[in-house]
C-alpha cells in the first residue's frame, strides 16, 4: 500500500499538470534546428527513472522579468531538487513524440515557441515490494499530452509548466491562432487556445507589416474590448451588446467597415467578455469586400497589457 506522502506527491504533480495542457494550430513556418528539443522532452521525464530531481528542475525552473527569460542558478536548482526529493519509485515511458514550430517568441531573448505532443505513462510504487500503479497522460482523458517548449541561450525549457509561473507571480497567458484568408480578401484569425482566460479589456492588438512596424494609417492598433477611455470610445469588438449607446454606435461602425477605417475587427463569439477559444479577429486586406491595408506575411500581435507581453502572434498567409 502506498504511503500518504507518496500519494500526495503524485497527486500534486497530476493536479498541477491539469492546469496547463494546451496547444495551437497555425500556419507552417521555417523550422529551426530543434534536434535537441526531442532529447530535452524525453530527458525532463527521465527523473522518474533516475530519481534525478536536479534534471527535472533544470527544465522547469526559470523566471520572466521585463520580457526576458532568466534561467535558474545553481543554488536555486539545488533548492528545487531538495524540495522535490521523494523516496517513492517512479517509472515513466514517453512515446509518440511530435513537434510544431508556432513561429512566435516567448520573450526578447528566446527562440520560437514549439508545441510538443507526447504520450506519457507514469507508474509509481512506494518500494520494490509493491505493484506499479500506472496512469496515462496524467489521467487527463486526452489522447496526447501537450506542452510548449522554448530555447533560451542553448537551454530548452518547458515554457508552460506551472511551477515557474507560480514563482513569478502574475504571468501573461499564451494564445495560439489559426489563420485562413478568404476569397474576399479578409484574413480570419481564430483563437484556438488560451492558457488562461483574462478579461478582454486587458488586451491590445497591433497590426504589423513585413518590417515589423505597426500600421498607423488607421486603427491599426489599440484596445480590443469596447470601452470609454478618457471620454473617448475605443475597441473593435463588433459583438458588443452593452447598454452604452456610444459604444453600440462604435460597434456598428466597426462592423459595417470594409477595413478602410478599421483594418482589424474582433468578435467575442461566446460573449463571455474574455479572450477565449472560438473568438475571432478579422484582418482586412484587398478583395471583393475588403479595402484594408493587410498583405501576406503581415502579422497580428496580441498584447497582455498588465505585463506588456505579446501573448500571441498570427502571421497572415
Amino acid at each position: 500500500m502506498r504511503s500518504e506522502a507518496g500519494v500526495s506527491k503524485a497527486y500534486v504533480i497530476v493536479t498541477l499538470m491539469i492546469c496547463m495542457s494546451f496547444t495551437g494550430c497555425i500556419e507552417d513556418a521555417e523550422e529551426e534546428d530543434s534536434a535537441t528539443l526531442r532529447d530535452s522532452v524525453y530527458d525532463v521525464f527521465d527523473w522518474g527513472n533516475t530519481q534525478n530531481w536536479g534534471k527535472w528542475c533544470n527544465y522547469i525552473l526559470f523566471t520572466v522579468e521585463d520580457n526576458e527569460i532568466i534561467l535558474a542558478n545553481n543554488t536555486e536548482l539545488d533548492e528545487c531538487a531538495e524540495e522535490w526529493d521523494e523516496v517513492h519509485e517512479f517509472k515513466i515511458t514517453v512515446s509518440n513524440y511530435t513537434e510544431e514550430n508556432l513561429d512566435y517568441r516567448a520573450a526578447n531573448n528566446s527562440g520560437f515557441i514549439y508545441s510538443v505532443s507526447v504520450t506519457v505513462e507514469v507508474c509509481e510504487r512506494p518500494d520494490e515490494f509493491e505493484p506499479w500503479d500506472c496512469i496515462v497522460n496524467f489521467d487527463l482523458d486526452v489522447d496526447e499530452f501537450e506542452m510548449l517548449w522554448v530555447e533560451v541561450g542553448g537551454q530548452w525549457v518547458w515554457w508552460d509548466n506551472p511551477w515557474s509561473f507560480l514563482e513569478q507571480g502574475e504571468s501573461a497567458p499564451i494564445a495560439t491562432f489559426f489563420v485562413e484568408e478568404s476569397s474576399s480578401g479578409v484574413y480570419h484569425v481564430e483563437v484556438i487556445k488560451v492558457s488562461k482566460q483574462e478579461d478582454l479589456a486587458g488586451f491590445s492588438y497591433f497590426l504589423k507589416d513585413t518590417t515589423g512596424s505597426t500600421y498607423v494609417g488607421g486603427n491599426g492598433f489599440g484596445e480590443i474590448a469596447m470601452q470609454i477611455v478618457g471620454g473617448q470610445e475605443h475597441g473593435i469588438d463588433t459583438s458588443y451588446d452593452g447598454n452604452d449607446t456610444q459604444l453600440r454606435n462604435r460597434a456598428d461602425n466597426v462592423s459595417a467597415d470594409d477595413g478602410s477605417d478599421y483594418p482589424v475587427h474582433f468578435e467575442d463569439n461566446d460573449n463571455d467578455g474574455m479572450l477565449s477559444a472560438g473568438d475571432q479577429f478579422r484582418v482586412y486586406g484587398t478583395g471583393n469586400s475588403a479595402n484594408g491595408p493587410a498583405e501576406d506575411n503581415w502579422k497580428l500581435d496580441i498584447q497582455y497589457d498588465a505585463s506588456g507581453d505579446i501573448v500571441g502572434s498570427a502571421k497572415l498567409l
